[in-house]
């Protein structure tokens, strides 16, 4: 299984390097979002519940509760399909979509580690108080001693952002045939929706005994008041 690769396409001019973009784009900065979101959510309650079976000794180093879990990751699936849904309302509007990423994966990697660690810090530090009514300090909120959770979080986010990127390109390049699909359901949905409505407002529109003429029957008389 090759590796997805997210570099910038080569200069067409000859002699001429082509260079990463020197900002992220949008789309990039919710793709590092999103995998922050998602590594913190699967790799806390991992490392959690190792420390809650004694497997980095007799040190406390987590607050015993994962209140928080669900909740984010429930916010990471949501990028996620925020994302998928940008794409394919772009593919509707355009039939070539750019690569989703246009910068080396590993250029975005530093930034989602970091921006992972913080969101963790934030998460851990709500539910202590949520939970326990107090912060309780130190290095409870890593789930582990230091360099061990550390390493574990950016294993979890080099996965989770290949697996990622790996799902906005698949879905990149499919999108503009799915949209074509959808826009061919719609565009022939419409001609029989207003060959029905048609129908339907002359038959209300005809004389009456035009409408029940028509069913083979003579029409009931009309009281006329004088």
């Amino acid at each position: 299984m090759s590796t997805p690769d997210f570099s910038l396409h080569p200069s067409k001019r000859p002699g001429v390097p082509s260079f990463p973009p020197s900002r992220a784009s949008r789309q990039e900065r919710a793709f590092c979002l999103t995998v922050a979101v998602l590594a913190a959510a699967l790799a806390d309650p991992c490392l959690e519940f190792a420390s809650n079976a004694g497997w980095f000794g007799a040190g406390r180093f987590t607050d015993r509760s994962m209140a928080d879990v669900l909740p984010t990751l429930l916010f990471g699936a949501l990028f996620l399909v925020a994302q998928l849904l940008w794409i394919f309302r772009h593919a509707c509007a355009h039939r070539r979509l750019d690569a989703p990423l246009r910068r080396p994966l590993a250029a975005l990697l530093p930034r989602i580690f970091i921006l992972q660690i913080a969101l963790l810090f934030v998460i851990e530090s709500t539910e202590q108080r949520v939970v326990l009514g107090k912060f309780l300090g130190g290095t409870l909120w890593l789930g582990a001693p230091v360099p061990l959770a550390l390493a574990v979080h950016a294993l979890f986010a080099t996965g989770i952002a290949l697996l990622v990127a790996t799902a906005l390109r698949e879905f990149a390049r499919r999108a503009p045939a799915l949209a074509a699909a959808v826009r061919s359901r719609f565009e022939n949905a419409i001609p029989r929706a207003t060959g029905t409505r048609r129908r339907f407002l002359t038959a209300f529109a005809a004389p009456p005994d035009v409408v029940f003429g028509a069913t083979g029957e003579r029409a009931p008389p009309i009281p006329v008041i004088a």
